[in-house]
């Protein structure tokens, strides 16, 4: 049975979704209601307009046209401090650590970089946390036999 007019509810069921996607057709502009005493209805030439205009589904597109696509975003960049900033990248992924270049802020002071991380770091990480636990294990029973 085909209504006049039909809620963003009725709407969406049609469709099979749900009705929140009724609504946001109505507010993506793609569907036009009428508005009369608070209520929202959408024509039945709205349905028929939507339905007219729908594509036929043609397969989800093949791996190697999207591996193509990407690639062929990929292009070199046009400024001169993009360019410097992709050979950094670059020269970073090979050695693993930042190109030594002399930076200045605005203000003359040279940024400060975090020191690298050093394998033996871990190890001497390990050891001073061990040496503070050790430390707290032996405070606590020292202070259990005082007040013993």
């Amino acid at each position: 049975m085909n209504k006049a007019t039909y809620t963003p509810a009725e709407f969406a069921a049609l469709f099979g979704k749900e009705r929140t996607w009724g609504y946001r057709q109505l507010y993506a502009g793609k569907v036009k209601a009428i508005t009369k005493l608070g209520q929202t209805q959408i024509p039945h030439s709205e349905v028929e307009k939507l339905l007219n205009g729908a594509e036929r589904y043609r397969g989800a597109p093949s791996h190697t046209k999207r591996v193509a696509k990407k690639k062929a975003k990929k292009t070199m960049p046009d400024s001169k401090g993009a360019k410097k900033w992709t050979a950094a990248l670059k020269q970073r992924k090979k050695h693993g650590s930042p190109p030594e270049v002399n930076a200045h802020s605005s203000n003359g002071h040279t940024p400060s970089l975090p020191e690298p991380r050093r394998p033996d770091d871990q190890a001497n990480a390990r050891r001073l946390a061990h040496q503070r636990l050790t430390r707290c294990k032996s405070s606590r029973k020292d202070g259990a036999s005082r007040d013993g």
